[in-house]
């Protein structure tokens, strides 16, 4: 299995980046494996879907994503990567 680990850069706050990510991020249909079954401990949202689970960790202007992927998640994971840095380094 894979894992991703990435660090984002974002230019938003905390605050600002966990309200982007309730209101817009989580809906999105191309993260819906990813982030289907998710929940918010502090500034850390913890997913699962069936793709893989980990964690998204806010942090004052960056992202810290670390996932570890099943194996359908592993044949997009380049595909993944990609997605989270456009999706939350805008």
């Amino acid at each position: 299995m894979a894992r991703i680990t990435q660090t984002i850069d974002t230019g938003k706050s905390i605050v600002e980046m966990r309200t982007f990510i309730d209101t817009k991020a989580l809906g999105r249909p191309e993260l819906a494996l990813l982030l289907d079954t998710h929940r918010w401990e502090g500034n850390i949202l913890y997913a699962s879907g069936k793709l893989g689970h980990g964690t998204l960790t806010l942090e004052d202007k960056r992202v810290i994503v670390d996932i570890e992927l099943t194996l359908f998640g592993s044949a997009a994971k380049g595909r993944i990567e990609k997605e989270l840095q456009k999706l939350l380094g805008q």
